[in-house]
């Protein structure tokens, strides 16, 4: 974004030559428009940078949380002149998908030739099927950045990102603005992982995955549905997936006194304890050292900044269902597969239990 920023400022400086004053009063490009996944770190790179992000909303698909095009297309309108940049997403957790980043980036290209389209492409070099898309994207459209984690995709230590892109220039200009000092232990982490683990053993570490999860959709739903539970249908998303936990919410909501009215200050509070307590089952998994999940309650709601997002975690407002999410990726053995299937039945069975006798002694 800040090589953007001077990209920007650069061709203003160039555009004003020789023009008169009130000729060259061009309107600064500080918006960036971000297709809503609710991550923290994207939307405050954003605001460090300078800039205004603004939230553009998904809309839903079934149970898939997807891009809104129309929306996307209204703001670039609304915002004509001003938008620095477009973000999308490609790897995130269910049941978010991928971006429509093919779609964005003719947008762009169409629209303003001026505005950039950055994608953040997290876990998802582990993926063909978005790399594919990616690819696609830079052939029919625009696209500027693709940045990924090494953590992720690489199974290193976190800390470390790649940035890439189809323009030499765009490289260069991340280069230039770098300010330097930073730890060089990412880059020699990956190094050494690379090095060990060599082309072959990585295309090996790649294979093992798509073997895993052949089953592991089908494992997670029959475990979902022996607890009146089911797997969330979400096919554009092959790493993350999600399982929803809809009667733990309703053993909770029922143990509540009374039944407060839509729009009351009862069922807010009542939304917040549910919450509360649905995501206490997340932290009875990592106590049980199941790592990597991730509970959502509904309703939850989350600011930063000087926005609020409601629905916090699901990437939209009002997602019908609190879920948890668990991820297949590269790196995971069956094993750990089929203990971790283990540990969330039992740990599914305790919580319910625990409710159970809290609701007994309250009666």
């Amino acid at each position: 974004l800040g090589a953007l920023r001077e990209k920007d400022a650069k061709n203003n400086s160039n555009s004003s030559d020789g023009n008169n004053s009130e000729e060259n009063t061009s309107v600064r490009r500080n918006i960036v428009l971000w297709s809503r996944i609710d991550q923290k770190s994207c939307f405050k790179a954003v605001q460090s940078a300078g800039l205004t992000c603004v939230v553009v909303p998904t809309t839903l698909d079934g149970d898939q949380v997807v891009t809104d095009l129309e929306a996307l297309q209204k703001c670039l309108l609304e915002y004509k002149g001003r938008v620095l940049a477009v973000i999308t997403t490609t790897s995130c957790f269910a049941p978010r998908v991928s971006d429509k980043v093919d779609a964005v980036a003719k947008l762009c290209q169409e629209h303003d030739e001026s505005v950039a389209h950055v994608i953040n492409h997290a876990y998802g070099l582990q993926c063909a099927k978005t790399c594919k898309l990616i690819n696609r994207a830079a052939t029919i459209g625009r696209v500027d950045a693709i940045i990924c984690s090494t953590d992720k995709n690489f199974l290193v230590p976190v800390g470390g990102a790649i940035v890439l892109s189809p323009n030499e220039e765009m490289i260069q200009g991340v280069s230039q603005i770098y300010a330097g000092r930073a730890s060089s232990s990412p880059m020699v982490d990956l190094f050494i992982t690379l090095l060990s683990m060599g082309m072959n053993g990585y295309k090996q570490v790649l294979h093992n995955r798509l073997e895993i999860l052949h089953k592991f959709p089908k494992m997670l739903s029959d475990v979902a549905q022996r607890h009146g539970e089911r797997l969330l249908e979400c096919p554009a998303n092959t790493i993350s997936f999600g399982i929803t936990l809809d009667t733990l919410g309703q053993m909770l909501s029922d143990g509540e006194e009374g039944s407060p009215k839509e729009g009351d200050e009862g069922l807010r509070k009542q939304q917040q304890a549910v919450a509360k307590d649905i995501t206490s089952f997340g932290a009875m998994l990592f106590s049980r050292c199941v790592s990597g999940t991730r509970v959502v309650p509904r309703h939850a709601r989350k600011k930063m900044g000087q926005y609020e997002f409601q629905g916090f975690g699901s990437s939209t407002n009002d997602y019908p269902h609190a879920y948890m999410t668990a991820a297949c990726a590269v790196g995971v053995d069956a094993g750990e597969i089929n203990e971790f299937l283990k540990r969330l039945d039992k740990t599914l069975k305790d919580f319910k239990k625990k409710k159970n006798r809290k609701a007994t002694k309250g009666t």
